[in-house]
């Protein structure tokens, strides 16, 4: 029995399963949630140890926010080729995707708290070596090792995020998570802007201290951290076989996500907007992780399904509109709109793919569900240029529909099909969320 001390009032204890399905509660007071008869109660442990995730998450981006501008000014210094440029974006996202499948493998062996410290240290000396460019080769070396660094730190945190979150609010706490990031990277920019120091060195080391700085607060984790276990080794089409919706809302969502941030500002441009206009298109659009948090209220009381496929409707509407749309002005309110949508699809995404899977593989999947997620970036970001070199500029627009299009159509076969096959009934997509139990009994 594995039992973890957080304070004089509360133990939190687990029972490890010797038939191999991983760490049980056992039916004690303190493993029953609000599905239970017992109210879930909040501590002053359980506060500190959410404290301690979310200021590493919101550090971490803010160093992120920081080495992005660096990177994004030293090409446009020494490379000034749109392409070289467009690989060194796609060897940063490629890393993770290599990488993702020796993740889990790294976590059970050198623990989840020490796989942090190490890539939060390679993103520290990477950020510092920036600083001189090398040379392009060089160049994509130190930016596939940042790249891998940056996927270790973020899945991890993420899955240990998410193994802190009560059952009850999982999907408020991912909204959390999420919107610490999207405050950490809008953050840096404005610091380099306060600090007037694009082109120093001491910004390079602000960038890695902000690294560094993000490991303290994980030391009051590390006792809570044990090694962990995946219990087979399992490849991402057993995944995707099993979860098919889940994996391609993933790919769908973070395919338009990418083309939109990629080429907004391009976008704006080509329509005749001044280029000060168009820059605060992308603006626009990230201002809408504040949709982060009500919808994780809405995904922990309403059946996830259903909020994703609902939001995912709506999403093709508000790009549908974008696409017709005659008035800048209007681009504004719509690109908000479908940005709040998008994140409809991918924050219950995210919280069905935890809860299908046993603990002991959340390590592995939330390493697949990003691997997919990394895919769709790499395909949107050249998907939707080639349209866009192709249509013009209603390109982006038009790739953003047909890939949505193609996962509600992809639900409504699947859905069909079990209904065909009488798997399915009305019930199961109720409105509400029913807080059962969907764990897959086996891979």
């Amino acid at each position: 029995m594995l039992t973890h001390s957080r304070t004089n009032h509360e133990t939190i204890t687990r029972s490890y399963d010797v038939s191999g399905s991983g760490f049980t509660p056992p039916p004690t007071k303190s493993a029953e949630t609000i599905s239970g008869n017992k109210e879930f109660c909040w501590t002053i442990s359980l506060v500190k140890d959410l404290a301690a995730i979310f200021s590493s998450i919101f550090l971490s981006a803010i160093g992120y926010g920081i080495l992005m501008v660096m990177i994004a000014l030293k090409l446009e210094a020494n490379v000034k080729n749109e392409i070289l440029i467009s690989l060194s974006t796609a060897t940063q996202i490629g890393a993770g995707v290599i990488f993702s499948r020796f993740l889990p493998s790294m976590g059970r062996k050198a623990g989840m708290i020490n796989s942090i410290y190490l890539g939060s240290i390679i993103s520290a000396i990477c950020a510092l070596t920036l600083f001189v460019y090398p040379g392009y080769l060089l160049w994509l070396l130190i930016i596939f090792c940042i790249g891998t660094s940056f996927f270790i730190c973020g899945v991890t945190r993420n899955t240990i995020m998410i193994d802190l979150a009560p059952t009850h609010m999982r999907a408020m706490i991912i909204s959390m998570g999420t919107m610490l990031v999207a405050f950490g990277n809008s953050l840096g920019p404005v610091l380099l802007n306060i600090l007037q120091s694009f082109d120093n060195f001491s910004t390079y080391v602000i960038a890695s201290g902000f690294y560094i700085a993000s490991m303290i607060p994980l030391a009051r984790l590390k006792k809570l951290d044990a090694a962990v276990r995946e219990e087979k080794n399992i490849s991402i089409w057993r995944y995707i076989k099993n979860s098919p919706k889940i994996m391609l809302a993933a790919f769908c969502v973070s395919y338009a996500m990418s083309s939109s941030s990629a080429f907004l500002i391009i976008y704006g441009i080509k329509i005749g907007m001044p280029k000060d206009e168009a820059s605060l298109l992308l603006s626009v659009l990230l201002f809408g992780t504040i949709f982060y948090i009500p919808i994780g209220y809405l995904a922990d009381i309403m059946s996830r399904r259903f909020l994703m496929i609902f939001s995912a409707i709506l999403a093709l509407a508000f790009a549908y509109m974008l696409h017709i749309n005659q008035f800048p002005h209007k681009i504004y309110p719509l690109l908000f709109l479908m940005f709040g949508a998008l994140a409809g699809v991918k924050l219950p995404a995210i919280v069905l793919i935890n809860e299908k899977y046993k603990p002991t593989q959340r390590l592995a999947v939330n390493s697949a569900f990003s691997r997919i997620s990394l895919l769709g970036n790499i395909v949107g970001l050249f998907a939707t240029g080639a349209i866009m070199k192709n249509l013009g500029p209603q390109g982006l627009w038009l790739s953003v529909i047909a890939i949505l299009s193609l996962f509600l159509f992809f639900c409504c076969l699947n859905y069909t099909k079990k209904i065909i096959k009488k798997e399915f009934k009305p019930s199961d997509f109720s409105i509400f969320n029913k807080h059962k139990n969907e764990q897959l009994p086996k891979i």
